[in-house]
């Protein structure tokens, strides 16, 4: 139905724009390198928590219950998700936010692919002409970069796209399967992994506790943006869900520079033009979207 198709566009786009916020938080955190795993720990403590307290509100006596939904692909989502929270966190703190969140422009196209291997969907003329405008954006972006100190930055945020390309399809999947279960089991997954990684290094699971409130914070920023982005991915085929969330990519780089933050990485005017493409390539979505026709998924 067009009016599922909305809401379900509203509730991604929303989440695209909640996630901006996740990446100039990292810039706040003192001796970032250190703390990368301690950082993952108090961050995927949140996300778990954030994300079984609403399916408790929401399932109420049959919480337990919606457990016995988890199937194979959820499992392989989680998993495949908490090592995308790692690739992104060490992204972060190797290369720029704008590197960074180009490299994560790539999931549509990623997303799509896989959409289309192992689901059977199809993507639409305006979906495919959007997706073209998003890789014209990219090139613009990263046209000018300085590709000796960025390489290593790239990468892993070509793991974090493929990653959430990934992830994507296995909340697609299974249409019984709840959604917000994968996100919540990549939170524990990324817990459990960052614990055992401290241990084996000998490390502390102590940090600075600024570094403890801002990791609680992207917690917070990054389960409400699953919650809507996995409550959205029951309306909207693989390609448009993660093309729309490119929000997150436009709008991180501007807390990033907005001066008021202290953050001050100033974007290349590259990086503006080619910002303002995919910018334009998500209004035409919007605008596509009013026109569209989907069964949703029940």
């Amino acid at each position: 139905m067009k009016d599922n198709y909305l809401f379900g566009f509203f509730l991604v786009v929303v989440s695209g724009i909640i996630w901006s916020i996740g990446a100039p938080l990292v810039r706040f955190l003192e001796d970032a390198e250190i703390f990368r795993l301690q950082y993952l720990l108090y961050r995927g403590l949140l996300i778990t928590l954030v994300i079984l307290i609403f399916v408790l509100f929401r399932e109420g006596k049959n919480f337990f219950h919606t457990f016995r939904r988890i199937d194979s692909w959820s499992l392989i989502g989680s998993l495949v998700m908490s090592v995308t929270f790692f690739g992104w966190i060490y992204a972060l703190t190797t290369t720029t936010v704008a590197i960074t969140l180009l490299m994560l422009a790539v999931s549509p196209i990623l997303s799509a692919f896989l959409g289309y291997l192992l689901l059977g969907e199809r993507l639409s003329r305006s979906t495919l002409t959007n997706m073209l405008i998003v890789v014209i954006g990219i090139t613009i972006m990263v046209w000018d970069t300085d590709k000796s100190t960025t390489m290593i930055g790239v990468i892993y945020g070509f793991f974090v796209a493929l990653g959430f390309a990934i992830y994507t399809i296995t909340i697609r999947k299974n249409p019984e399967v709840p959604k917000l279960l994968t996100p919540a089991l990549a939170g524990f997954f990324c817990m459990l992994w960052a614990s055992i990684l401290i241990i084996i290094t000998g490390g502390s699971f102590e940090m600075p506790a600024i570094n403890i409130g801002v990791s609680m914070t992207h917690g917070l920023v990054v389960g409400i943006g699953l919650i809507l982005y996995g409550l959205g991915a029951k309306y909207l085929p693989s390609g448009e869900l993660v093309m729309l969330s490119l929000l997150e990519v436009v709008l991180g780089i501007f807390w990033a520079w907005l001066p008021v933050l202290g953050i001050n990485e100033v974007p290349t005017r590259n990086t503006l033009i080619g910002g303002f493409t995919i910018l334009f390539a998500i209004i035409l979505q919007g605008i596509y979207a009013r026109k569209k026709h989907v069964i949703p998924m029940p």
